[in-house]
């Protein structure tokens, strides 16, 4: 017999990026990630953590619950502990909509958005990108709006193209939203690196979701660990999504180490700002037009059309340098580089230099 699968989930297309990367000895560029590594006496000091029961026994969410409220100084019940902001995403479309229904989401972004709506057979609207400035056109938010919006999806910052919206212009957006009876999804997965945070205005309008991330400026993505905020009576719903428990020991117990050592995450986007700044000066010594690297750990750069896009791409690849590229029309002719420290942007720099050569 075969498996029965739901005929549209037969239908999606799915592909892995950056796969086979040299972990060891390669420079990752490709996926927004911490590219330095954690030094020996950092990793003794956070493994050192761990008790000969952390590995037998049941995980325990109730200590990082409690780290996470005094860092942000809100009530518990306002978070829930999530599998990184992707399980977030899940929970709010498998809780929260019905197979018809449409969401608007900055685009382009993080693709888990697109791909959820797919699979859950809800309408995907692109708030988009002016493609001269650079700059969200809010007239494609505000005019896609209908009774049937469930969410608006904003990440702040965003990439591939950076954008950053003011608190103002938050409240703004969740106010409209609010006479819709829409909810507003805020991703601040890019938070640390110079953008304002709208946690604070969870406590006035309940139509807005925040959510947050371990894996940017903590410098954490291998945990996959996250949470979201928002007013307790929609905590209370949305956390009936949880398994037995919200994540595995392992992340949830690095993740308090982290919140409890802030100067870990500190000197990871110090290393950030000086990179950004760094490459930056450079591409704009070389003439060459880039965009972003303020609000965010990712900077990109504008070549001449896909074929350049493509060819720079696999020539960083072979020398052990991996960088992103493929993305969809109109910015199929950029590459997206990782923001790291100025040891990494210089060997960036070089082999791109050569390239051009």
């Amino acid at each position: 017999m075969k498996l029965f699968i739901k005929p549209h989930i037969k239908k999606l297309q799915r592909y892995q990026t950056s796969l086979g990367r040299d972990l060891e000895n390669g420079i990752r560029l490709d996926r927004n990630e911490k590219v330095s590594n954690f030094s020996n006496e950092e990793m003794a000091c956070i493994l050192s953590k761990f008790k000969n029961y952390s590995l037998s026994a049941s995980p325990e969410s109730q200590p990082l619950y409690k780290i996470i409220a005094e860092t942000l100084n809100i009530s518990p019940e306002k978070i829930f502990i999530t599998s990184g902001i992707t399980e977030g995403i899940r929970i709010l479309y498998d809780f929260c909509t019905n197979p018809g229904d449409n969401v608007i989401c900055l685009d382009p972004t993080y693709p888990m958005y697109f791909v959820y709506a797919n699979m859950y057979q809800v309408e995907y609207r692109k708030f988009i990108f002016d493609t001269d400035t650079l700059i969200p056109k809010l007239d494609s938010l505000y005019n896609k709006l209908d009774r049937d919006t469930r969410f608006v999806f904003i990440p702040n910052p965003n990439l591939p193209i950076e954008s950053c919206f003011s608190i103002e212009k938050i409240k703004e957006i969740a106010e409209i939203c609010r006479k819709n009876h829409t909810m507003l999804v805020i991703d601040e997965a890019y938070y640390f690196f110079g953008a304002p945070t709208v946690i604070d205005l969870v406590e006035n309008y309940e139509n807005l979701i925040v959510f947050r991330t371990f894996s940017k400026a903590y410098g954490l993505a291998g945990l996959r660990i996250g949470f979201m905020v928002s007013q307790p009576q929609n905590i209370n719903n949305i956390s009936k999504s949880r398994s037995i428990v919200e994540s595995n020991t392992f992340s949830m117990q690095i993740a308090e180490y982290f919140l409890k050592n802030p100067h870990l995450r500190d000197k990871h986007v110090l290393e950030v700002k000086e990179g950004g700044a760094f490459l930056q000066k450079e591409l704009r010594k070389l003439g060459i037009k880039w965009y972003g690297g303020n609000y965010t750990n990712g900077i990109l750069i504008f070549l001449k059309n896909k074929k350049e896009s493509k060819q720079l791409v696999s020539h960083f690849k072979e020398k052990g340098i991996y960088i992103r590229g493929s993305f969809d029309e109109p910015f199929e002719s950029t590459i997206r580089v990782s923001i790291g420290s100025k040891k990494y942007m210089r060997q960036f720099i070089h082999i791109l230099k050569e390239w051009l050569n």
